[in-house]
């Protein structure tokens, strides 16, 4: 900016001195002050003209840097929409567990200010599964200070799901060889059965055999869902003309399969009465189902085995019922679990 203000003042100089010489008809020195003044105004020229170029090129640069910008706001933006909204929880904390940030599915998860102990533990002893969760952690260095970036991704809907195959898929091994053995022996005792009594019993034997492997075929054959927008009153009066006891509570819509719903709720609400339970509720509430009651509970052993096939703790249950309520849910992509302590009754919580 200075030398351009000498340019200015030079060439008002010489403009000045022109002047004075060309009224004072001395010819050669305002030939030697216009020569000086052309090549003034010529270098002062070629540099406004560098001037102005570089200032084009700025703005393109300028132009370019602020195209970059919007596409990296716009990437931020869609990767902080993308971490919002995953189902699997991200934190970002130090080293001793203090979180930084964190997404809306880590907040469901935490709830204060630093990760659980039995996370940072886990990372510690670089585990990959922590209460059910699928755990990845990995160490950078931000802003000159080091820090965890963790992952947790809930499997157990996954491990249940698989479970649940493999269950299915010996199901079918065993039904298949049973019910193979069990048609041509119940064919032949129906043709013997009047020379000896004994063909009587074997053909009464092999029918409750074969109804009893029935029960258990019902297991995979549960259809897929057909999904429809119902509102929750109808499903709950359905319930309550069936046990009219009951207390129910909820309004809104459900999109779900509405008789298979229904199964579900039956089986748990007949459950619940009978463990001995007095009193039921059944609640729904933003796509959650709630069965409580005030039965005798159940036992932590009996909890952990609660919706493995074939367990039951009745003499005469076959043990599929709850197995088959979890595939049901499963099924809608949704996830049941129980809580329950002994004397204390019991809830199931069906999230859809």
């Amino acid at each position: 900016m200075k030398t351009y203000l000498l340019y200015i003042v030079g060439l008002l100089v010489l403009m000045t001195v022109l002047g004075v010489s060309v009224q004072a008809h001395l010819v050669w020195p305002s030939i030697a002050v216009a020569i000086a003044l052309l090549w003034l105004c010529v270098s002062l020229y070629g540099r406004v003209e560098r001037l102005l170029y570089a200032y084009h090129e700025a703005e393109k640069m300028n132009e370019k840097l602020r195209t970059r910008q919007t596409d990296t706001e716009r990437q931020l933006q869609y990767l902080r929409q993308l971490t919002e909204n995953v189902d699997t929880a991200l934190f970002v904390c130090s080293i001793d567990g203090r979180i930084d940030w964190m997404n809306h599915a880590a907040s469901v998860i935490v709830s204060g200010t630093s990760l659980p102990s039995n996370i940072l533990q886990a990372i510690a002893e670089h585990a990959e599964v922590v209460d059910g969760c699928a755990l990845s952690a990995v160490l950078l260095r931000m802003d000159g200070q080091r820090r965890l970036i963790v992952a947790l991704k809930d499997v157990s809907t996954l491990m249940q799901r698989k479970e649940m195959e493999a269950w299915q898929q010996l199901i079918r091994v065993l039904t298949h060889e049973i019910m193979n053995s069990l048609t041509p022996i119940i064919s032949i005792s129906e043709t013997l059965t009047g020379a000896n009594e004994a063909f009587a019993v074997i053909n009464r034997r092999c029918h409750s055999l074969l109804d009893f492997v029935e029960s258990y075929r019902q297991l995979t054959r549960v259809k897929a869902p057909e999904l429809t927008n119902f509102p929750v009153s109808q499903l709950l009066e359905h319930i309550s003309g069936l046990y009219p006891q009951i207390h129910t509570q909820g309004d809104g819509l459900l999109t779900a399969d509405c008789s298979q719903l229904e199964q579900v709720l039956i089986n748990l609400v007949k459950n619940a009465y009978e463990s001995g339970a007095t009193k039921v509720e059944v609640s729904v509430s933003d796509g959650e189902i709630r069965i409580r009651d005030n039965g005798g509970g159940m036992s932590p052993d009996v909890l952990e085995h609660a919706f493995i096939p074939f367990f039951t703790t009745k003499p005469a249950g076959t043990g599929i019922g709850l197995s088959l309520c979890r595939q049901i849910i499963l099924k809608h992509g949704g996830s049941i679990r129980v809580e329950s302590e002994e004397d204390r009754g019991t809830t199931f919580i069906i999230k859809l």
